[in-house]
């Protein structure tokens, strides 16, 4: 195995990012349609070209070689503060995703720390994330913690979906 590199995303790693996410939406959701991985790619084009230009994601992904084998995101966004966080910036961990030949190799706990770094550099302490059960002991290894609150979550069907 060649040498791990760490790079922070750029507008000319957009691309990247969508197959990555891409890839990481199919292992864990399953194999969609073709019309759909259209459409979502082109919304994730989209969106990180303005999410990157104006800071609201950060995008950290790993390199063995030329091949990228590991990425993941922080979505920053403002809210009401509170007295935990009071100004009210969240950091939304999200995406983490290694391809499975490189998983137990650390790049996971490498990416996290280095989202946290840089976004903490914008003034997020918050952080929150969604955890796969493979990738709960990475957080909890690296100071997440289950939160008591329940979540919930409603989703309008749109005139072209179906659920």
């Amino acid at each position: 195995m060649e040498s791990l590199t760490y790079h922070k995303a750029i507008a000319a790693d957009i691309e990247m990012m969508c197959e990555m996410r891409l890839a990481f939406l199919t292992e864990y959701l399953g194999k969609q349609s073709e019309e759909a991985e259209n459409l979502l790619r082109e919304n994730l084009l989209s969106y990180f070209k303005t999410s990157l230009e104006n800071n609201s994601t950060i995008c950290w992904y790993a390199k063995s070689g030329n091949e990228v084998v590991g990425i993941g995101f922080i979505e920053i966004h403002d809210q009401p503060g509170n007295f935990k966080n009071p100004t009210g910036k969240m950091g939304h961990v999200m995406n983490m995703y290694t391809l499975s030949s490189f998983r137990k190799k650390g790049i996971c706990t490498n990416i996290l720390n280095r989202l946290v770094a840089s976004a903490n550099e914008l003034g997020v302490i918050a952080f929150e994330l969604h955890a796969s059960a493979e990738g709960l002991p990475i957080y909890a290894k690296n100071g997440f913690h289950i939160h008591t609150e329940p979540t919930m979550r409603k989703y309008l069907v749109t005139n072209n979906e179906s659920r």
